[in-house]
């Protein structure tokens, strides 16, 4: 499949001015030649303790990504370790997330590390995005499964696509090697979704369950609601995550 090239020229017209602008701004900054990232796995291997990094929310509007590229310059003065761009459900801020890593990268200089999510994305959908961070240097990539888009309860997987990050890291070290630092999510309370009430309260908890309990008082009745990842999904969880690890 060849590189997407986005333009101007070749967006649908349906698209209005923000979307042409960025697009064509990402075109511009593609034809160039870009260094390579710092891998962070190699920074964080290196870094005293105490070191920070800053995530920011691609904003709405051209304005708030003019405001938002000045915040982040005045912010690396802070010296965080590095700055990380969200990705929206099923691409919907793919070319802003994008152009700000590579700006916050190529034009601010701060060490730069995006995120992508299996939601609604196919698996050319991923190559092209990967493909993108490669031709701008951009080379740290958090690889998430993702929300379900909104309005959708459950999560699902896109006909095509990733079941869940563990797919993604596996395909991203197929496609590219060891080119990508590739992070993943790690839930010490255990994955939301794990997540349950437990009947009988703080009494029927393990040891290890008493550590990650959460408890919320219930106003209508005013008794305490004990949530916990229970022991035995907390050790698939864990199994989960060492999967991941090893998978790159």
């Amino acid at each position: 499949r060849g590189d997407i090239r986005l333009s101007s020229s070749n967006l649908d017209s349906s698209r209005g001015p923000r979307q042409h602008h960025l697009a064509s701004s990402i075109s511009t900054a593609m034809a160039l030649q870009f260094a390579d990232d710092a891998k962070i796995a190699d920074l964080v291997a290196k870094a005293e303790p105490g070191w920070f990094s800053f995530e920011y929310f691609p904003p709405k509007t051209e304005e708030g990504v003019a405001n938002l590229k000045k915040r982040i310059a005045r912010m690396k003065g802070l010296g965080p370790l590095f700055t990380d761009f969200t990705w929206g459900a099923g691409g919907s801020t793919s070319e802003l997330s994008l152009q700000l890593t590579s700006a916050a990268k190529n034009e601010i200089g701060t060490v730069a590390n995006m995120h992508l999510t299996c939601t609604n994305m196919r698996g050319e959908m991923v190559s092209d995005a990967l493909a993108q961070c490669k031709k701008v240097g951009v080379r740290n990539i958090v690889a998430l499964r993702g929300d379900p888009p909104r309005g959708q309860e459950k999560w699902e997987a896109t006909e095509g696509g990733f079941a869940c990050a563990l797919d993604l890291v596996r395909f991203m070290r197929e496609k590219h090697g060891e080119y990508f630092s590739i992070s993943v999510a790690g839930y010490p309370e255990g994955h939301p979704d794990s997540i349950e009430v437990v009947e009988g309260g703080a009494a029927a908890l393990t040891p290890s369950e008493q550590w990650r309990a959460r408890t919320a008082k219930d106003e209508a009745t005013g008794t305490d609601i004990v949530m916990v990842c229970r022991d035995a999904k907390y050790k698939v969880e864990m199994e989960y995550l060492k999967a991941k690890v090893d998978a790159g």
